[in-house]
């Protein structure tokens, strides 16, 4: 496994043609602790409250921190965990008890209290490029994973998956540079789906979840939700 590869293979992963007048036109969202490649011409560090793109990577983050809590409380086979407009999410099956897996409102103060762990623990989001061979054998045992490399990866390729702490996923990134940078967090709701939705495949238990990088944003955010309900 390669920490750092080429820009022929980033650009293989967002399926850009190498073409000089692609390579000239073409934008990338990098990580800001991955060593950069090839020429650069132009570069831009993305502010949370300027830029959408930011939020994405922020909220992108966010879900795989939700994704660990989940794995540290429940030992749930995590699934798919993206940004959303306004936050973030990540299903994940919970086993063959049916109602008695399923989420409550009580289930938010836990995943919240062990989210601020993980915060509190800095944990570096490390990029990884590896096979289709060796991501099968990194999540052997999780059959929805299991099905994602099989059926999206190409053989002979490869992708690239993050960890931090305990956490490895599936992910073209990028992110934050750490778990610390994640300053309030809150669960938000929850609600039970099928795996690719899908009501034959198996249920799933979803976990909303909203972030921000300073406290009063998300006292704020708080705020104007109360005032939507009320």
């Amino acid at each position: 496994m390669d920490a750092v590869d080429t820009l022929a293979d980033s650009m293989a992963e967002l399926s850009v043609e190498d073409e000089a007048d692609e390579k000239n036109k073409m934008t990338m969202l990098w990580d800001m602790t991955r060593p950069l490649v090839g020429s650069v011409s132009k570069m831009e560090f993305l502010k949370f409250d300027d830029e959408n793109d930011a939020r994405t990577v922020f909220w992108h983050s966010s879900a795989h921190v939700l994704g660990e809590a989940l794995e540290r409380l429940y030992g749930s086979r995590l699934t798919i965990g993206p940004p959303l407009a306004g936050g973030f999410y990540y299903d994940s099956y919970m086993g063959e008890s049916g109602g008695d897996g399923a989420f409550k409102e009580d289930d938010y103060k836990p995943v919240e209290a062990e989210v601020q762990k993980i915060v509190k623990q800095k944990q570096k989001f490390e990029r990884m490029v590896v096979t289709k061979e060796e991501a099968l054998e990194m999540f052997e045992g999780n059959p929805f994973k299991e099905q994602i490399i099989s059926t999206k990866i190409p053989d002979g390729t490869r992708t690239t998956v993050y960890r931090c702490g305990d956490l490895v996923d599936l992910c073209r990134g990028p992110h934050v540079p750490n778990t610390g940078r994640i300053k309030a967090f809150a669960a938000t709701r929850h609600s039970a789906t099928n795996w690719l939705g899908d009501t034959d495949n198996d249920s799933l238990q979803r976990m909303y979840g909203i972030s921000f990088p300073d406290k009063k944003m998300l006292k704020v955010w708080k705020e104007n939700q109360e005032k939507v309900s009320s």
